[in-house]
């Protein structure tokens, strides 16, 4: 039997700018949810993490977990009660990063143009 690398995942979220920006309440929901869903032997398993920058502002969080439980976090995620967006999904912080500068980027341009009102068509 080998063994192999605990493979990780780095989700980028962009937050609203009305939602208040305590990072441990934002766990606080998510690990609420996923527990909720999927048990406590499974959240265990996940690992999930707030993970900090320092040249990223308030309004981007990035949660760590393990490759395994993505889709569950992912489903966590769009569960709770918070306006946020995922930027991106990446395996290294570097290029999770510089995904996220240019998201950065195109908010600063197209200001207007971001919404939380997300609707079926």
């Amino acid at each position: 039997m080998t063994l192999s690398k605990k493979k990780y995942r780095y989700i980028g979220i962009y937050l609203s700018g009305r939602l208040s920006l305590n990072k441990s309440a934002i766990i606080e929901e998510i690990s609420g949810r996923y527990l909720g869903l999927f048990g406590s032997i499974d959240y265990s398993k996940a690992n999930i993490r707030i993970i900090t920058i320092n040249n990223i502002p308030n309004t981007i969080v990035i949660l760590k977990c393990r490759l395994e439980s993505l889709t569950n976090t992912l489903i966590s995620l769009n569960l709770i009660d918070l306006k946020l967006m995922v930027i991106s999904i990446s395996g290294t912080l570097k290029q999770l990063k510089k995904k996220i500068l240019a998201f950065l980027g195109y908010i600063s341009e197209n200001q207007k143009d971001l919404t939380f009102n997300f609707k079926d068509s």
